[in-house]
């Protein structure tokens, strides 16, 4: 099959309806040979219809023609129609091809009817496909943008709306011009004044679907909003399930869904008036033209211009036209839903990557992990820095400790060296080449990440490990467990390896998930290796074992541990201290310990900070004590007692 349609990005300021109405079509492109086939059987069916419709009238007429020539004295009428009589014959000759024409049709409607669901199926497929791939490539800032439930509500309705308007613009459309021209056409040949008559609805069809359109777009849009808004307290609330629970929360969280229900049912009701009050006026536009070309009909029967098999014709053709003409009240009610949803579509599907790969990017070259910052300032909002001119540098192999209070900027430090966002100033080099020349798939793939929230999928085990790296042998799988310390409770599972997990590993403990995450980053094997509070959901003996088995995993890897526990951030080669996004320390343990400043300050607290509860009967964090200056005096001055009892600090 072919790859799904490129996008091209368009400025808000060009999204009217003529620019959506052309990037809707370009959905077509994979599958026009589909398309071009179920317009030939639709053209082919129509005809078909047409001839059915003229054929029978001839039939009529023929009977009737028989039935006034011989109504004095009747034949037998078996014996007259097997005779050589010319009436007979060719009476039998019409039915013949009225009867070919009905089988014709048969077989076309089937046809047809493949054809067209085929169409719409390839369309949902590469749609969809390129909805997913989308969703997939934009940056982590689209996705902070837009919520969960938007982008589902978008890839499910708003899809399904420009699916449906897609094939009623190419299949009804194609269908209502011919059906119409065909009968007008078909009508002409018996009297022009019918067809004319036909034709009349028309200014005042378009002219009232025009003034109706531009009322029933906001009220659309307004339904789709509140529609979002449902979609994403129900993935929420299933995600955030067990908090809801544990605050015993249902009945408030059943009263927000249901008052967003009803503001759901108060937008579908407005627009279901205005649709009660648009259909009978094109109703009865369709019905006063249909009366008044039965009136005309009787006239011209009466003066014998038409004969009965053309009044036959004629209800047919009136009943095809008005009919084909009514629905272009549906037709505009889907576009009027699909100019919305293209627009919403537009904005996922036409969304820049926020980290650009340049054209000419080549692969990260090979190289021992050496990181460099260089006065690199970085904002979610460019107005409001996360982080100010941060500069070091890392060798390859050495492992780094990140300190600083929530909200310093370490997590976003990091994030950064994976390219999740671009600095706003300076540039990130790793193995001296600067990570924005390269490509994203061959730096990311150098990078593993245990985040502080762990994320796991429902599959087995071994392919969670796995995860981006198929082809994996059980032998890869099992070190990288046992080196996280994980293979102990994996062994006795059900299943053991093979176990699947439920959603989000919901049927493990926190530990154990933390423990299967920094598997799963120690089996891609990664230059680097960055560690966002991994060890705080496992008991310090385990955390120990952890720390060992990757000091023995890790002796050519750069590794990034963002930690709060003295004892994780001692083993570090350097450790950098973050404030307020700058970085205002960076060296050794023992360096930091023997200066003034924020480290010593934080590891004096932690290990010798008075650990009493606080004026509020709360027991004080060590970042909470560290802001008591009567606290960080008597930390200070334990430090000091411990530091001169050393035996080494002993005359």
């Amino acid at each position: 099959m072919p790859d799904p349609p490129l996008i091209p990005a368009a400025r808000p300021a060009d999204l009217n309806d003529r620019y959506l109405l052309r990037w809707m079509f370009r959905f077509l492109r994979p599958v026009i040979g589909v398309a071009v086939s179920a317009c030939v059987s639709l053209v082919l069916w129509i005809g078909a219809e047409i001839l059915t419709v003229r054929q029978t009238a001839v039939a009529v007429n023929t009977i009737e023609r028989v039935r006034v020539r011989h109504v004095v004295q009747p034949p037998n009428f078996w014996a007259w129609l097997w005779s050589d009589a010319a009436e007979a014959v060719g009476l039998e000759r019409v039915v013949l091809v009225l009867a070919g024409l009905s089988l014709a049709m048969a077989v076309l409607t089937y046809l047809r009817e493949v054809v067209n669901t085929k169409l719409s199926m390839y369309k949902v497929f590469y749609i969809r496909e390129a909805v997913y791939d989308q969703l997939q490539r934009v940056g982590l800032r689209f996705h902070d943008q837009i919520s969960t439930g938007e982008l589902i509500n978008r890839a499910l309705s708003d899809l399904q709306n420009v699916r449906a308007f897609i094939n009623t613009a190419v299949l009804t459309t194609l269908e209502i011009v011919l059906i119409v021209g065909g009968y007008i056409v078909l009508l002409l040949t018996r009297t022009p004044w019918a067809a004319l008559l036909a034709l009349a609805p028309l200014p005042v069809w378009l002219w009232y679907t025009v003034r109706f359109s531009r009322r029933i777009r906001p009220a659309q849009e307004a339904v789709m909003r509140v529609g979002d808004r449902n979609i994403s307290l129900i993935t929420e609330n299933i995600a955030g399930v067990h908090v809801v629970k544990a605050f015993a929360a249902e009945p408030h969280e059943i009263a927000r869904y249901s008052r967003n229900c009803d503001r759901f049912l108060r937008r579908v009701l407005q627009r279901i008036r205005m649709f009660a009050n648009y259909l009978p006026v094109v109703r009865g536009i369709s019905m006063a033209a249909h009366l008044a070309l039965f009136m005309l009909a009787g006239v011209l029967i009466i003066k014998r211009v038409l004969q009965p098999g053309d009044i036959l014709m004629l209800g047919a053709a009136m009943g095809a036209i008005l009919g084909r003409l009514q629905q272009v009240a549906g037709i505009n009610e889907q576009y009027q839903n699909a100019i919305v949803s293209a627009r919403r579509l537009h904005e996922v599907l036409a969304a820049r990557p926020t980290v650009p790969v340049a054209p000419d990017a080549r692969p990260l070259p090979p190289g021992p992990g050496a990181v460099r910052f260089e006065h690199v300032t970085f904002g979610y909002d460019p107005a409001r820095p996360v982080l100010h001119d941060i500069t070091f540098e890392v060798p390859g192999g050495r492992t780094v400790a990140l300190v600083g209070p929530t909200g310093a900027g370490k997590t976003t430090l990091v994030q950064l060296l994976a390219r999740f966002y671009d600095p706003q100033a300076g540039r990130i080099l790793v193995d001296g080449t600067d990570i924005r020349s390269v490509t994203l798939d061959s730096l990311r793939t150098q990078i593993a990440f245990v985040f502080q929230e762990t994320y796991l999928f429902s599959d087995s085990v071994a392919a969670n490990i796995a995860y981006g790296r198929p082809g994996a042998t059980p032998a890869d799988v099992e070190f990288a467990s046992r080196t996280a310390q994980a293979h102990e409770f994996v062994a006795e599972l059900p299943k053991g390896y093979e176990t699947v997990l439920g959603e989000r590993g919901a049927s493990l403990s926190g530990g154990q998930r933390q423990r299967l995450a920094i598997a799963r980053a120690l089996f891609a094997r990664p230059r680097i290796l960055v560690l966002d509070d991994a060890t705080a959901a496992v008991d310090p003996e385990t955390e120990e074992r952890i720390h060992g088995g990757l000091r023995a995993a890790l002796r050519d890897v750069t590794v990034f541990v963002i930690a709060h526990r003295l004892n994780t951030v001692k083993r570090a080669d350097l450790v950098l201290v973050l404030e307020s996004g700058r970085l205002v320390q960076a060296g050794t343990h023992d360096e930091l310990m023997q200066a003034d400043g924020h480290y010593r300050d934080i590891a004096a607290v932690q290990l010798y900070g008075d650990e009493q509860f606080d004026a509020e009967g709360e027991f004080a964090s060590h970042y909470k004590r560290l802001r008591d200056p009567r606290t960080l005096a008597a930390a200070r001055a334990g430090a000091a007692a411990a530091a001169d009892t050393r035996p080494e600090a002993q005359p």
